[in-house]
């Protein structure tokens, strides 16, 4: 295949991804891909308002008892913190929504079925360009990593290895962001077709040898290097810049109608963050256990220093706007906007 055949094939896939992405913002359809999980209050509803809380799980595991949120945030539920404080503004029930992947989390904020959404940053920041009424309300982490492994029998010992071959990752992820960067970085991108594929689909395809290499999120990238899938690339060591951060979105008509949350959201999680700290192990237990993964996998995963106590930390702010910038050059953000006027920060 040709110069400009490849360049035309990666132009027709941006259309493409850029088609889903708009699509996403259509309320009127239903997101099929939500699996809903009532845990509030030990299964007693209480009579107030309900809290709809979108998350990404990309391993698809669980515990049957409690949602697979991690972090600060899934700290706060797990001990309770955030229940305790939303009841004093008359929020008095949690709905969890957990989704596979970014771009079906913001489906669902727009179709009006969760009110607060944690996830990648290129997805978040693909729906708000396309006109998605959501305000950033900070930052879960930041410089979170991505895996990019090869097949365990005929796979590739370089990057410049990868021309001619085809790669995979989700769609809209942070990922994407990670692989299209890479490729571009290393004058590969219109010699590697990529390919959309969720990450518990990964393995298989690793090894029937449908793909060359896939590129792998937080707790999937450790599990499957300690799987045996050799290790091409690792964000966070050589391209720091091309680490994501998970963030946290709010929808614009939810917090008008609770005006005292994006309070009680800031002050929780601050906590939530101090006393994960000073717990470590019993933290990382916890994240074990919700996400089903390996104490060694979670470690890797979720470094502490990635945790900040403050809402929106200068490195996450950066990084946010390099992603930005990456979208607009690659023409994924038609409509460029500042992410000062998405925020919204507690006064």
């Amino acid at each position: 295949m040709g110069k400009s055949s490849k360049k035309k094939s990666f132009i027709f896939f941006i259309a493409i991804f850029a088609l889903l992405t708009a699509c996403s913002s259509n309320n009127t359809s239903t997101n099929k891909n939500a699996e809903t999980e009532n845990h509030s209050n030990a299964g007693v509803e209480e009579k107030g308002k309900t809290l709809r809380l979108g998350y990404i799980n990309s391993t698809g595991n669980k515990d049957k008892d409690k949602p697979a949120v991690s972090g600060a945030e899934g700290w706060a539920l797990n001990k309770g913190f955030l229940q305790e404080e939303l009841k004093k503004i008359g929020i008095t029930n949690i709905e969890y929504f957990s989704f596979p992947n970014g771009p079906n989390l913001n489906e669902a904020m727009a179709s009006g079925e969760i009110d607060v959404g944690i996830l990648g940053d290129t997805p978040a920041l693909l729906a708000r360009s396309s006109g998605q009424k959501t305000r950033l309300i900070g930052f879960a982490n930041i410089f979170q990593d991505i895996w990019l492994v090869t097949n365990k029998k005929n796979g590739v010992s370089s990057l410049e290895e990868l021309k001619g071959k085809t790669v995979a990752t989700s769609n809209g992820s942070y990922m994407f962001r990670y692989l299209t960067g890479l490729l571009e970085e290393n004058n590969l991108l219109e010699d590697v077709k990529i390919v959309h594929l969720l990450p518990p689909e990964a393995a298989a395809a690793l090894e029937r040898g449908d793909i060359q290499a896939y590129a792998f999120p937080t707790y999937m990238g450790p599990k499957h290097v300690k799987l045996g899938f050799p290790l091409l690339h690792q964000a966070s060591k050589t391209t720091p810049h091309l680490t994501g951060t998970s963030v946290t979105i709010a929808s614009e008509k939810f917090l008008e109608q609770n005006p005292e949350f994006l309070s009680v959201w800031t002050d929780t999680r601050e906590r939530a963050v101090k006393d994960l700290k000073e717990h470590q192990e019993e933290f990382y237990q916890y994240v074990a256990e919700v996400t089903k993964q390996d104490l060694d996998v979670v470690k890797e995963s979720l470094p502490l220093n990635n945790i900040r106590e403050e809402n929106f930390p200068k490195e996450g702010l950066e990084l946010l706007e390099g992603t930005k910038k990456f979208l607009v050059k690659q023409g994924l953000i038609k409509k460029d906007f500042a992410i000062k006027d998405w925020m919204l920060k507690d006064q």
